[in-house]
């Protein structure tokens, strides 16, 4: 869904609601309260209350709110509660605004582009759009048929004027199932510590059917999967980049979308949040050819759990120029 049709179906908080209403509650709002044994209440007896606008002694404006009751347990909640939504003081429809540029950004949107377009400070900016990645966070579906895996280091060129170790990058690990006739390409993309043969094994482990078809490059730390898997190489060294069927351009065609977004709109990301935006590429890729893109991040962000500033900002550390030297992108 573009900007433009946003604007016009969600021009209202109403509007916004009532989408977020339908799309939280399908069969008709049910009261979220659970005890302290962990027994929900459930019940669908709600009345729906809606406060007026206000003024505080400051001279600030109260916004009016929707708010639900529980006729049960008497508990109050309103469309947002216990989803990545929760506490927000920006109005709902910027955030709807937020997923419409973010879905539509081919590269991604920065946090100062969303500072700029949606007329907010670059905190409130910076983190929406963590907010919004959060919920971007795919499954780990077990890939079969052909599989390409890959792994890069994201990092600028080496400097020796800047206080960083030559090869100090940070590295990601990608598996990418190619496509059929019935379904498109889908791709996982994880940050490690460190690249090793352990590590692939055990990537291969969790996220590879055992009778797939595995493609990786000349990498010492994928020779040994051929001891128990259906494995192939293709020797990058010699200029063979193709062999048959055997090649991974398709999973260094995802690094190229990955490495663009970091360099286009980014320019610098710290290491802390660099998965954050691997599963923002990630979602894109695997949900490109989606009819409705707009509508699944939104069911996300429902159903996402509330992530509060202080828990994304904890304990930041910075690499300089690794992935990046500023924590606010």
């Amino acid at each position: 869904m573009d900007l433009m049709s946003v604007a016009s179906e969600f021009g209202t908080k109403e509007a916004c609601f009532d989408f977020l209403e339908k799309k939280r509650w399908p069969e008709g709002v049910r009261c979220l309260f659970v005890d302290a044994n962990g027994a929900p209440c459930g019940s669908d007896k709600i009345s729906t209350i809606v406060t007026k606008e206000g003024k505080r002694k400051n001279g600030r404006a109260i916004p009016s709110r929707r708010l639900y009751q529980c006729q049960t347990c008497g508990h109050q909640f309103t469309p947002t509660t216990g989803t990545l939504f929760n506490d927000t003081h920006l109005p709902i429809q910027k955030w709807f605004f937020a997923v419409a540029l973010m879905t539509n950004a081919k590269k991604g949107m920065s946090a100062m582009q969303m500072k700029r377009d949606l007329k907010v400070s670059y905190q409130t900016a910076w983190y929406l759009c963590h907010r919004i990645r959060e919920a971007l966070q795919g499954g780990s579906s077990l890939f079969t048929g052909t599989v390409e895996m890959d792994e890069a280091y994201i990092g600028g060129k080496y400097d020796e004027r800047r206080a960083r170790a030559k090869y100090d990058k940070a590295p990601v690990v990608g598996v990418l199932q190619r496509g059929t006739k019935e379904k498109a390409s889908q791709v996982q993309a994880m940050h490690v510590e460190h690249v090793d043969k352990s590590l692939v094994q055990s990537i291969i482990n969790e996220r590879v059917s055992f009778d797939a078809n595995i493609y990786t490059d000349e990498g010492g730390v994928y020779r040994h999967l051929a001891k128990t898997r259906n494995h192939q190489i293709v020797v990058h060294s010699k200029d063979e980049f193709v062999r048959g069927e055997g090649h991974t351009n398709s999973i260094e065609g995802f690094w190229s979308l990955v490495k663009r977004q970091i360099i286009g709109q980014h320019h610098w990301v710290s290491v802390k949040h660099l998965q954050a935006y691997l599963n923002e590429r990630v979602h894109a890729f695997n949900n490109r050819k989606a009819e409705d893109m707009f509508g699944l991040v939104i069911t996300a962000l429902l159903c996402g759990i509330a992530l509060p500033y202080a828990v994304l900002t904890a304990d930041l550390e910075v690499v300089s120029d690794n992935v990046g030297d500023d924590p606010r992108t």
